[in-house]
């Protein structure tokens, strides 16, 4: 397995790091630490003292992040393979995803939030930006990993379900999940008038529906050797899977996404913002 692991000093990108203990081997993890100086082009800065500028900053904080980088690959579990570092000039986004095309990995590993070299760089912004180009799966860090038994994946479809089940059984586990298969049945306001009869009959054949897409998906989850359960909830779909993570306490949080223009529009809306940024655990993006 190849993982990449986007580091900028915080906390959150810390544990990154941490979650690396979860999956066996690692044949090879490539550090990636970006310096995003300023834009110093204005009429007013000559190229001279612009260039200047940059110099200066770059000497005070290339030092910083060499410390940084030899730091995190010290921490790393000593039976992972080969160990590449990035340390270039640049926007983080950018940087990382250029880094994706020539490294390959299976694995984006990246915080959600924080602080780095210039204390002005929101990493919410960046992983954003991954997640919505990145060819492969990632996995943002908002929180630690400390235990990886239990899953928590909401599926949008039976292809969105085979698809994760299928990246799942594809990832060296060093103890194979629980996986929680979730469905959520929006309850939509109706383009016609109907009668409340009508109404619950809709509803609950949709329901019937979910139901057996769910218990199908987990099934198969079953048949890659994990222990799975099929579960259905009822209304807006984020609120729904947060007040579900809120009762199953998951480690993790794995959504899927369908490769239409970036990622799907189930991934691009309101669901993805309230899981990537209100979720207690980490969440993986699965491409």
């Amino acid at each position: 397995m190849k993982i990449l692991l986007a580091i900028d000093g915080s906390k959150q990108s810390s544990f990154t790091v941490q979650a690396l203990a979860h999956f066996r081997p690692i044949e090879e993890v490539t550090l990636v630490h970006t310096l995003p100086l300023p834009d110093l082009d204005h009429p007013m800065i000559s190229p001279e003292m612009r260039d200047q500028a940059i110099k200066e900053i770059e000497d005070t904080l290339r030092p910083k992040g060499e410390a940084l980088l030899d730091q995190i690959q010290q921490s790393l579990p000593q039976d992972i393979g080969t160990v590449h570092r990035i340390h270039e000039i640049g926007a983080p986004s950018s940087v990382i995803l250029d880094t994706v095309k020539s490294a390959k990995p299976d694995l984006i590993m990246m915080g959600a939030r924080g602080l780095g070299p210039i204390k002005e760089l929101v990493l919410g912004s960046v992983s954003h930006r991954v997640l919505l180009h990145a060819p492969c799966s990632t996995l943002i860090m908002n929180h630690p990993l400390p235990t990886l038994h239990h899953i928590l994946m909401p599926i949008e479809g039976k292809e969105d379900g085979e698809k994760m089940i299928t990246y799942l059984s594809s990832l060296p586990f060093v103890s194979p999940p629980r996986i929680s298969v979730m469905s959520v049945w929006p309850q939509p306001r109706l383009p016609w008038p109907v009668t409340l009869g009508q109404s619950q009959l809709l509803e609950d054949r949709a329901l019937d529906h979910i139901r057996e897409l769910t218990e199908a998906v987990a099934q198969q989850a079953k048949e890659k050797n994990f222990q799975s359960q099929a579960l259905v909830g009822l209304g807006e779909p984020a609120f729904a899977i947060l007040e579900q993570a809120k009762t199953l306490k998951p480690d993790m949080i794995v959504m899927g996404s369908h490769g239409r223009r970036g990622l799907s529009r189930f991934l691009l809306g309101s669901i993805s913002h309230s899981l990537v940024h209100q979720s207690p655990y980490p969440v993986l993006v699965v491409r």
